[in-house]
């Protein structure tokens, strides 16, 4: 059986509400969509401006420095479900991209895969997200994807739910790099049954995991 973290610390940029009706929790709701869709508002490309506001709040929220840096492999989360269409949308890897334009990051590792699908969170009835082990047993690292393995990663996905992805995608990728330090970011974090002011709230916090229950904080 596999052995998960019992304290896994992350990091997130926005917020968003999913139930919020405030016009900024309304709000959160079409940026997050936007990031999962990889789509526009106003005008900008919602990935590419987060991407470019997180490179400048690097110096204003000093743990960010920690995730993204010259030296810094960042490995896209992967979708739900197996890639089989190269062209398909996968919105971390967009996320990395634009990180890395930014200076955020020294390369691009694609190297976490699905090879078999799981219900998505965002549409799982109650009780029916995947646990941290379904998400193990859906993964594989693609090692041939590396030329050398790297000593430091930061996994990137656009959403954080509870934190079960990143407990997987983490133990994952730490029985492949032993060596390697390895972080966990979303570009989003949900905040249940709140209105959320303002979105961009970044904050670095915990996800807890006893085995059996599952938390994360804030």
């Amino acid at each position: 059986m596999t052995t998960f973290p019992s304290r896994l610390p992350y990091a997130a940029f926005l917020q968003y509400s999913p139930r919020g009706i405030s016009p900024i929790s309304k709000r959160s709701k079409d940026v997050t969509h936007a990031i999962k869709g990889d789509s526009f508002i106003r005008g900008h490309r919602v990935i590419d401006y987060a991407a470019r506001r997180i490179g400048e709040e690097r110096g204003n929220y000093p743990f960010l420095s920690a995730y993204f840096n010259s030296s810094v492999t960042i490995v896209p989360a992967p979708r739900s479900s197996p890639l089989k269409d190269p062209k398909a949308l996968w919105p971390a890897l967009r996320i990395c991209q634009s990180l890395k334009t930014q200076g955020c990051a020294a390369a691009v590792l694609p190297c976490l895969k699905r090879v078999k699908p799981v219900t998505k969170s965002a549409t799982a009835g109650s009780g029916q997200r995947p646990d941290p082990g379904a998400h193990y047993e859906s993964l594989e690292v693609d090692q041939q994807a590396m030329l050398r393995p790297p000593t430091t990663i930061t996994l990137v996905d656009d959403v954080i739910t509870r934190g079960s992805t990143f407990l997987a995608m983490y133990q994952r990728l730490a029985e492949a790099f032993p060596q390697a330090e390895i972080r966990c970011f979303a570009v989003v974090r949900t905040m249940s049954d709140v209105e959320v002011y303002p979105i961009m709230s970044p904050v670095e916090g915990l996800i807890f995991f006893d085995g059996t229950n599952l938390q994360r904080r804030p």
